[in-house]
């Protein structure tokens, strides 16, 4: 039991509220949803979309056809069309022009006039969206008893009357279709069950959660799509959480904040984007050489410069693994879930307190700003690590400083937070000997960096294997990192009803790579790594530090992730062709842009 709908709209119509709110009807009835929005880098004008897929299995990442889709203005009609699957409805306004509009074939139309049920139950103009799910609902036959008790957590705010006439705006649209739809529509969907543990959530959202799950009491950070949000819904939720959120003037300041807070004793993270990552990076130095822990999330979209800001890509990883001048330790995590994002997102503060080094969780707008069904997170699964802490130490000789940044075996050297009776010492910039105090000294300089080095063998041992999806054993892998798993995973029944069995190797943990993960790579048959990028980052990162090689590579960076379809046939013709072509590059083909619809005849 599968259904995918869709709302296509102008900017500001309203599309993205309407689709969040349907996904969470879903939900709510047991069901299996993936929230999917796409948009241009614009305030008003140009094109947006909602997808919703619903299933009554585990599902994972939006596909490319649609059985419903909702037209708000004339380009919803045109830009959409195409992706109606035979046997769908196209519903649209009726008071739109589209007497010039090629419908798609095998499709049943259904014109509705919005303006007129507006008038009639005397409602605001800007409630059509709510007529509009109100007529997707009557066209499955589900109830509305959960659409009218989010209506109601959504609008009580402002007033009754409000929630009255949004709740009357949905049964209109439902009476409507109910008593004028002609065509023929297969898909009926009745709730599986009420499900009030379940949850729509974005990726940024879950990794806030995570974060303050994990102990975070300040975060800093200056807007920059698609990280955006991690900033937005920690603000809103400072004084619940009892943390300190500061939006700040750049994001030097940002990450500044972060390393400055977490030196004097407390978790601190930031988030930004690729741009303002590449401001980051010097201090992201500091927090290396002064050994001060701090976390930061990094949402990737297109490069390089602004290029396509609210676009997706896995373009970033190379850079996040080089960033900064020198050589120097850094742990790199990539969520391909909004339960990893929880879970890792917490976990990140975890690694950089024990291991006293810079955290980069890498997300992207993908998974980012998509939405995902989810049983609630469970906070008290966290456990949270802050390594050595030196709480007692011996009294200090006059002139004598603590040594912070003492020789050890491990390479961690105990912390202490300013205030520690007898813990005094200097925190920079600068290379130092085991007492702070800065050095030019070449024995010592090569001491420290070997010191600092050593560290990640101890960190290697923590780091998990990759999670295999699927049989172990089957014949074909596909390998992955980050969020590019949920197109692979959903991949897999399709590839299985063709008769081609296999499996998925995702990678959440980039960096550091031990040996371990050899065998999980050597027992693998044949291979094809699928990548957001054009350059196969992570390819070249398996061969450099694992000596592995896939036989496939699959590379997308038009500006959209893999769709299951598009994977299931890159295996497919790789298998086709005994995997011996070796790169092979997937693009969107045919769209229309969404940033410029007027370059485009029929749109007016």
């Amino acid at each position: 039991m599968e259904f995918t709908w869709m709302i296509g709209a102008e900017a500001g119509a309203g599309s993205m509220v309407t689709g969040r709110t349907l996904a969470k009807v879903f939900a709510r009835g047991g069901y299996h949803v993936v929230g999917y929005p796409e948009y241009p880098s614009l305030i008003r004008g140009g094109h947006n979309t909602y997808q919703i897929r619903m299933s009554d299995n585990k599902i994972h990442s939006p596909v490319k056809k649609n059985d419903v889709v909702v037209a708000l203005n004339r380009n919803g009609i045109i830009f959409n069309r195409d992706s109606i699957n035979k046997g769908g409805v196209l519903i649209y306004d009726s008071e739109l022009d589209v007497a010039d509009v090629k419908m798609p074939e095998g499709v049943s139309v259904f014109p509705v006039p919005l303006k007129q049920i507006v008038e009639q139950n005397g409602l605001d103009p800007r409630m059509a969206n709510t007529i509009t799910v109100g007529i997707s609902l009557g066209l499955i036959d589900y109830p509305m008893d959960d659409f009218f008790h989010l209506l109601d957590k959504e609008f009580s705010r402002k007033s009754k009357e409000i929630v009255d006439l949004n709740i009357k705006a949905a049964k209109a649209g439902y009476e409507y279709v109910k008593k004028n739809f002609k065509g023929h529509f297969a898909i009926k969907f009745k709730p599986i069950k009420k499900d009030n543990k379940q949850i729509v959530i974005g990726g940024n959202e879950a990794f806030a959660l995570g974060a303050v799950a994990g102990g975070v009491k300040l975060f800093a950070a200056y807007p920059m799509t698609p990280a955006s949000s991690v900033l937005h819904y920690l603000a809103e939720k400072e004084r619940d959480f009892n943390i300190v959120v500061k939006q700040t003037e750049d994001e030097i300041a940002a990450v500044e904040y972060a390393i400055g807070a977490a030196y004097a004793g407390v978790r601190a993270g930031t988030s930004t984007s690729g741009g303002g990552f590449s401001l980051m990076v010097e201090s992201l130095g500091l927090s290396a050489l002064s050994e001060t822990p701090v976390v930061v999330f990094l949402a990737q979209r297109p490069g390089p410069s602004t290029c396509l800001p609210t676009w997706t890509e896995q373009g970033d990883l190379r850079f996040a693994l080089h960033a900064s001048q020198g050589e120097f330790l850094r742990a790199i995590l990539a969520p391909g879930t909004v339960e990893e994002e929880f879970y890792l997102g917490a976990e990140a503060f975890n690694i950089a307190d024990k291991y006293q080094i810079p955290v980069i969780v890498m997300s992207d707008k993908f998974l980012s700003e998509s939405h995902f069904s989810t049983q609630r997170f469970e906070p008290g699964k966290v456990k949270i690590e802050r390594g050595e802490i030196a709480a007692k130490l011996k009294t200090l000789k006059p002139m004598e400083r603590f040594e912070r940044y003492k020789l050890t075996r491990s390479g961690i050297s105990p912390r202490v937070f300013p205030g520690t009776p007898n813990g005094m010492h200097v925190a920079t910039s600068y290379e130092h000997r085991e007492d702070s105090f800065s050095s030019e000294n070449f024995e010592m300089r090569a001491d420290m960096v070997d010191k600092r080095a050593r560290k990640q063998k101890l960190l290697e041992k923590e780091i998990p294997l990759p999670k295999v999806y699927g049989k172990k054993d089957a014949p074909i892998s596909i390998i992955c990192w980050g969020s590019q798993m949920l197109p692979a995973v959903d991949a897999l029944p399709m590839l299985e009803a063709k008769g081609i069995h296999a499996n998925v190797i995702h990678f959440s943990y980039l960096y550091p790579l031990p040996k371990k993960i050899r065998a999980v790579l050597k027992s693998a048959k044949n291979t094809l790594i699928i990548e957001n990028n054009s350059t196969a980052q992570f390819t070249g990162m398996l061969k450099e530090y694992l000596s592995f090689k896939p036989n496939v590579v699959a590379l997308k960076y038009d500006g959209k992730q893999f769709f299951p379809e598009e994977v299931a046939k890159v295996v497919e013709e790789a298998k086709a062709n005994k995997f011996r072509k070796k790169v092979v590059r997937v693009v969107d083909e045919g769209e229309y842009e969404y940033y410029n619809p007027a370059a485009y005849s029929e749109v007016r």
